[in-house]
């Protein structure tokens, strides 16, 4: 199966508490592989998203305030709606060989990370349920001392952060080891950030985990699936937020499409209506801004994603004949966007739309579930 010098791994005694100049230096030779060099930056869009939320929600209810406290009372009352995607659904259920898993998915609707796992999850044809998270009061995951989404219950264990939950699991459908077990070399730190606040970091994030040998070609493969798999998170996603909420009319197009999508009470709906598409409106802004995109925000969009598609090149996907980790990321961000503006006008004004739609097809046939 290798040709050539490879990597194998090995179980490593690995624990959060390893220092940050061990993490950096990394181990020789058979045990190389553990640690990644990529740096993390925290889920900008997702907390941006949430600000808006929040903040659009504090406007509404100034505004009924007489409402408040009822709300709240049947805010406590109400239960978390899992919603059930069935291997009926699927036709295909888990793949033959591979530890049967049991996943419930923690979510916004249209958090492009979350849209990340989704993807992945329909696209291998694996068994979940998804549990659709209120982003004001986020009662449904009061359990977790990690309180971002997305994050899964796989097997009975947490597992956070949407790149660290989908290199968990492709690891643990190759090694075929517990979920726990893949858990370990993906271990958890708090950093110390640029702003001088604390940040939470796992090693290995984009890595996945052979227990078998591989060889150079699949190695330089993955190599390469894992840089694009970064740019996604640390790039291509920081120009989605500005095109969404690019002027007044897209920001409220983008509000009344995601009220509608998520688990928003009528009340809630109401209450943020006339004050949410105005704080996402600066909140769009405000992420131009943090990350220096130019000033006409269409134009930086429309140039990461052809840097993308000249990445694909002639191939039919950036995996070959099938989508690999990186095609499912891209496609993943996007998914939750197809309804709005600025999503049209990427798949106009750049020759991404083929290349979106052909995942697009496999991820809903479920193609990946055949892959092993």
């Amino acid at each position: 199966m290798a040709a050539g010098r490879v990597f194998r791994l090995t179980q490593l005694n690995v624990h959060s508490s390893l220092s940050k100049s061990v993490l950096n230096r990394g181990f020789n030779c058979s045990e190389r592989r553990v640690f990644s060099s990529g740096a993390y930056r925290s889920n900008g869009f997702d907390r941006d998203h949430r600000l808006a939320a929040i903040l659009a929600g504090s406007c509404g209810l100034a505004l009924a305030a007489t409402g408040v406290f009822t709300y709240r009372v049947l805010c406590n009352d109400t239960k978390a709606r899992p919603i059930k995607v069935s291997e009926s659904e699927s036709d295909t259920g888990f793949m033959p060989g591979v530890p049967k898993l049991t996943v419930t998915l923690y979510q916004y609707q249209n958090c492009p990370f979350c849209g990340k796992v989704r993807a992945f999850l329909d696209y291998y044809g694996i068994d979940y349920t998804i549990v659709e998270v209120n982003p004001l009061w986020k009662k449904e995951i009061s359990f977790s001392k990690y309180r971002k989404v997305p994050f899964i219950l796989a097997n009975g264990k947490q597992v956070n952060d949407s790149s660290v939950i989908i290199s968990v699991l492709r690891s643990f459908m190759l090694g075929q080891d517990s979920v726990e077990q893949m858990l370990v070399y993906y271990p958890e730190m708090t950093l110390q950030g640029d702003d001088g606040k604390e940040k939470t970091e796992y090693a290995n994030k984009y890595f996945i985990m052979h227990k078998e040998a591989v060889d150079k070609k699949l190695m330089e493969r993955e190599k390469e699936e894992r840089k694009w798999r970064k740019w996604v998170d640390n790039t291509f996603v920081h120009t989605l937020s500005p095109n969404i909420y690019r002027t007044a009319s897209e920001a409220r197009q983008a509000f009344e499409y995601f009220t509608k999508q998520s688990n928003f009470s009528f009340f809630e709906k109401y209450s943020t209506y006339l004050a949410g598409p105005v704080v996402m409106y600066f909140i769009g802004k405000h992420v131009k801004n943090k990350y220096n995109l130019q000033s006409d925000v269409r134009a930086a969009m429309y140039e990461e994603a052809e840097k993308w598609m000249r990445a694909v090149g002639r191939r039919k996907f950036m995996g070959g004949s099938a989508p690999n980790l990186a095609d499912l990321a891209v496609y993943g961000v996007l998914s939750g966007l197809e309804g709005l503006d600025a999503f049209q006008d990427l798949m106009t004004h750049t020759t991404m739309k083929p290349w979106y739609d052909r995942v697009k097809e496999t991820v809903k046939t479920h193609t990946g579930a055949q892959t092993l």
